[in-house]
């Protein structure tokens, strides 16, 4: 019954939905293609065929983030842009082949790295990461209906090697499987797509998962996910001294290089990722979380 409601729900805010303002399109469209700061990736992010959870962290975007100018015009216009965000999560079309952009001629910041966004109509890691920034948690009904479609045809294409993967955009992620020689061309496509398509998925359980956490959703914080973050986190934090966890950041160490975290109130170091193995029923926890928030929360 939760599901029905759910889908009533946004099958009755469509219509709202697509009377979001022409020009947050617009700038959906432009901060996804051009996000106006670039960087060279220097360690290419790896993981296993199984593709485990990195915790809360999102998988980023060939080294691609928004500039400040872009980050400027996405607060002004956070209302506006989180309606043209449910909207265009429910336009994403898995068959769709990709359309890359066009290069960034005039970028704000550029440390080395290619100047491209991603296509904006795909489903991208710009795209999630600008639903995080935004702390946009109206936008779970639409991750829902997203990462059920996802899933679905993943496991199509699983059942069929015939089947297409489902199509995404910009998960530059690569497999530590040992190349296989005798492999043809057309079925490492097949497989690479695949793979990118199951990164993504796990991308929108942790970007769903971050909106929950961050708004301490109780359904959320009696997770398994949660559970095994507060273990790895409490544990990666006693490995520095003389910061005990639970006590202030002594002065002086403020700033990037620390934080505490808000839940568990451990130390938390910037760019620790703390790998979670993927569980069919860790999903289907954060999504019955979600939907028990969206009810909450009409």
């Amino acid at each position: 019954m939760k599901i029905i409601f759910i889908l009533c729900q946004i099958i009755a805010t469509a219509v709202a939905l697509q009377a979001a303002e022409p020009t947050a399109s617009k700038l959906l469209d432009r901060v996804i293609s051009h996000p106006g700061c670039y960087s060279q990736v220097y360690n290419a992010i790896t993981t296993t065929e199984d593709v485990p959870y990195r915790a809360l962290e999102l998988t980023n975007f060939a080294g691609a983030s928004f500039s400040k100018a872009n980050i400027i015009q996405i607060k002004k216009n956070r209302n506006l842009l989180i309606k043209a965000l449910r909207t265009r999560l429910l336009a994403i079309n898995f068959t769709r082949k990709e359309q890359p952009p066009t290069k960034d001629l005039k970028p704000e910041e550029n440390f080395d790295g290619d100047a491209y966004g991603s296509d904006p109509k795909s489903l991208n890691p710009l795209l999630l990461e600008l639903i995080s920034q935004l702390h946009a948690i109206a936008a779970l009904p639409e991750l829902l209906i997203v990462e059920q479609q996802l899933m679905l045809g993943i496991a199509k294409t699983q059942a069929n090697a015939e089947a297409s993967p489902p199509a995404v955009a910009g998960w530059f992620v690569s497999s530590t499987r040992d190349l296989d020689e005798n492999e043809t061309t057309a079925a490492r496509d097949h497989r690479t797509k695949l793979f990118h398509a199951r990164v993504a998925q796990r991308d929108l359980v942790i970007l769903m998962a971050r909106l929950l956490r961050e708004n301490k959703s109780p359904a959320y914080l009696k997770t398994s996910l949660e559970a095994a973050y507060a273990k790895g986190l409490k544990k990666h934090a006693a490995s520095y001294p003389p910061h005990s966890v639970g006590e202030p950041i002594p002065l002086g160490k403020h700033g990037i290089e620390y934080t505490i975290d808000p839940i568990t109130n451990a130390l938390r170091v910037p760019g620790v990722f703390i790998t979670i193995p993927y569980t069919r029923e860790s999903r289907d926890e954060i999504r019955t979380a979600a939907i028990q928030w969206i009810t909450q929360h009409p």
